[in-house]
């Protein structure tokens, strides 16, 4: 059907046997579609100059102006890092002169270590450990046998502990 109205349309002024009320109609149709298509292309014209505008707006104005912000940001934490870096490297000098202090310290002292003293402060404190009693089976809820002490007050001083053994080394396992 629509075909046919625009065969109609386009034939209408070759056609003598079409009807001057057809030919009007098609006419007012035509210049209605040439009136939409004007008004379509008027506006699609706006939009495209309304588009070119933002695109020289972002490509001229506003993304170099982005650029230079990110620019001086980049600039500004490489100063900061720097600076940053420049006081640790102080800090660091300073402190330097004591750690070296230290470490000549250390030094000193384990030149100073004596193997044979170190030895027998060992073996001392070793012949003077407070032998624990055998392990005894007791039955749950029962009393303890009465050598069963936990008194510190009970254990033997170095002197005891010698008279006991004589000075005797006592062979470690």
């Amino acid at each position: 059907k629509q075909w046919y109205q625009r065969r109609v349309a386009i034939t209408a002024g070759d056609d003598m046997n079409v009807s001057r009320a057809q030919l009007e109609k098609s006419r007012a149709t035509k210049e209605q579609r040439l009136d939409i298509m004007d008004k379509a292309k008027g506006d699609y014209i706006i939009q495209i100059e309304k588009t070119n505008n933002f695109q020289h707006d972002y490509y001229l104005e506003t993304w170099p102006s982005l650029l230079n912000q990110m620019q001086k940001v980049e600039e500004n934490r490489v100063d900061e890092l720097g600076s940053l870096l420049k006081q640790k490297c102080v800090l660091h000098k300073n402190t330097l002169p004591q750690v070296e202090q230290c470490i000549d310290n250390m030094i000193a002292t384990c030149e100073n270590i004596s193997s044979t003293q170190d030895s027998d402060l060992l073996m001392e404190e070793r012949t003077m450990a407070n032998y624990p009693p055998d392990h005894e089976f007791i039955e749950f809820g029962a009393k303890p046998p009465s050598n069963f002490s936990t008194n510190p007050s009970m254990r033997k001083t170095k002197k005891e502990k010698s008279t006991d053994c004589d000075s005797a080394l006592i062979p470690l396992l």
